[in-house]
């Protein structure tokens, strides 16, 4: 199947390079003795014979690929179009955000939201196939992400079904996405914060963004749970550094810790 270069590349570089398995085995340092079986195996990337990862001999091999030509024909014809594209480790981590623009939701007058699909592959054994579910703020002009980890479907490389896995992970989190867009939603509008739980929120980002959340909520002070949620992705797009790992990981927790506060209130 044949990807346009905005699915494929990062920085001119291709995500969808193909990758080969190499035993994990050879001869010590300073002995004759060769060894010929660890159980690990290196995954490396064909090209450059760079090594993305070590995995045991029972991890099964998902190419962004494979996954690519089965989820981008059921995103595209559900009317999503890709936002994004990230590659972390040289290649060894990748993650796809697609957007649902024809779908939207008045949070305010004037502020819409878009249900997201982001979906994450890795070569080095960190984490499963996965397809979140969530949504965009059509507001900020920069693509302001409100915390698309509404739901979370995956699927571990040792019990890969490469026939209909992919197929089965973005349909269920479509479904489960839209859904929250008709119940937590509203719940985030209609319930007033509480200030210890505002005080959670800032202590889980990092310390050189203190300051100017800080005054984001001087400026917009936080009058229910979507207006709190406004100020932690605020934070996460404006002032953390975008390309940072570790951005993408607090994000896909603002979400669910926000809901948590507001079904607590």
């Amino acid at each position: 199947m044949q990807h346009n270069d905005k699915l494929t590349q990062v920085s001119g570089k291709s995500v969808l390079f193909p990758v080969m398995e190499v035993p994990a085995i050879g001869i010590p340092k300073n002995s004759d003795k060769e060894i010929d079986s660890t159980g690990y195996k290196f995954i490396v990337k064909k090209s450059s014979h760079e090594i993305l990862g070590c995995v045991t001999d029972n991890y099964k091999v998902i190419t962004n690929k494979q996954i690519m030509d089965k989820a981008n024909p059921i995103l595209k014809n559900k009317g999503a179009i890709l936002k994004d594209v990230r590659a972390f480790g040289n290649g060894a981590r990748t993650k796809w955000t697609f957007r649902f623009p024809d779908t939207k939701v008045e949070i305010a007058k004037g502020d819409h939201v878009n249900p997201e699909i982001v979906i994450n592959n890795s070569y080095d054994g960190t984490s499963e196939v996965s397809a979140m579910g969530g949504a965009f703020r059509m507001l900020c002009l920069n693509g302001l992400t409100i915390g698309y980890a509404l739901s979370k479907q995956g699927s571990r490389h040792v019990v890969w079904n490469k026939s209909n896995e992919i197929e089965k992970l973005i349909n269920g989190v479509i479904d489960k996405t839209h859904k929250v867009f008709d119940n937590d939603f509203p719940m985030l509008i209609e319930k007033g914060v509480k200030e210890k739980h505002v005080g959670k929120l800032i202590e889980m980002f990092p310390g050189y963004t203190m300051e100017s959340m800080v005054q984001y909520m001087l400026t917009h002070k936080p009058k229910n749970y979507w207006d709190l949620l406004n100020a932690a992705t605020w934070t996460a797009t404006h002032v953390m550094k975008r390309n940072s790992e570790a951005t993408h990981k607090l994000e896909n927790k603002i979400f669910d810790t926000v809901k948590r506060f507001a079904a607590q209130a």
